[in-house]
């Protein structure tokens, strides 16, 4: 039923968890595709060593995350492609809770649960009247929470071919594209239920990794043919970001920024 779908690049530390946490979900009908996105490490050989048939490795030269999931999309058997990243989490019941959510919605495509970080930081999250419910306003939500990730998100494989898949120039917020993108398209469920640990401790993790700003999302954002809710959330998302580079003294990225939106950033 699910195609878990795994990038890899030099995970040697954490690889092995992050597949067992899959292999020990309760529910078992599933195949993980592991692309190994031209590691230099260890990584693949520790994958081979595990003994299910269930597992596939694919080798490619080193082309991003992006290029590495869209690859493991692409060669998905299955109709529900679940995503999880070399260094994360999966609790023993993530999947489950996905069929439960189905099962309530059986018409929906895109389905989310919720997550925590691994050194236990506090976020924000919306008051909820239901443990599972319709995202009514995906970008008036997602300006204070952080609804989707990667490795709490599964989405049919027929998504893909209307909405496209993730950008392969992207190498940070390459995710946020895509969710947003769905988000015109698709009803998003969500469950409040924690069902994935997202890694803050492997500096070399594919999605964590520094971005210059022309593979950041940043560098295609336009905020002209834009409106409302959507206008907001991306505007929001540019603010912070200039925040962030006047903190770190990035006076290149801050002016890019400026340079690019100027006026549309004081409407």
């Amino acid at each position: 039923m699910f195609s878990v779908v795994i990038p890899l690049y030099n995970k040697e530390l954490s690889i092995e968890n992050t597949i067992n946490s899959v292999l020990e979900q309760t529910y078992q009908d599933f195949e993980i595709i592991v692309v190994d996105d031209g590691s230099t490490d260890q990584s693949a050989q520790l994958i081979e060593r595990i003994q299910d048939p269930r597992i596939r490795i694919i080798h490619q030269d080193n082309q991003g995350v992006s290029a590495a999931r869209n690859r493991g999309i692409k060669e998905a058997k299955q109709e529900w492609i679940a995503f999880l990243d070399g260094d994360d989490l999966w609790e023993n019941g993530h999947l489950e809770e996905i069929c439960k959510m189905m099962s309530m919605f059986p018409d929906e495509k895109v389905f989310v649960t919720s997550f925590e970080y691994s050194d236990k930081r506090k976020t924000f999250k919306h008051p909820r009247n239901t443990p599972i419910f319709k995202i009514e306003n995906y970008f008036k939500e997602a300006i204070q929470e952080s609804l989707i990730w990667t490795s709490i998100a599964v989405i049919s494989r027929e998504c893909f071919s209307k909405v496209g898949y993730f950008n392969n120039n992207l190498n940070r917020g390459e995710d946020l594209d895509l969710w947003a993108r769905l988000a015109k398209y698709y009803a998003i469920i969500k469950s409040q239920r924690v069902t994935a640990i997202y890694n803050l401790e492997d500096s070399k993790s594919l999605t964590k990794t520094k971005s210059h700003y022309h593979k950041s999302i940043l560098s295609i954002i336009s905020l002209r043919d834009k409106s409302g809710y959507e206008r907001s959330y991306f505007k929001r998302m540019l603010i912070n970001r200039l925040k962030l580079d006047l903190k770190t003294l990035d006076i290149v990225g801050f002016l890019k920024i400026v340079i690019r939106h100027n006026v549309e950033l004081l409407r």
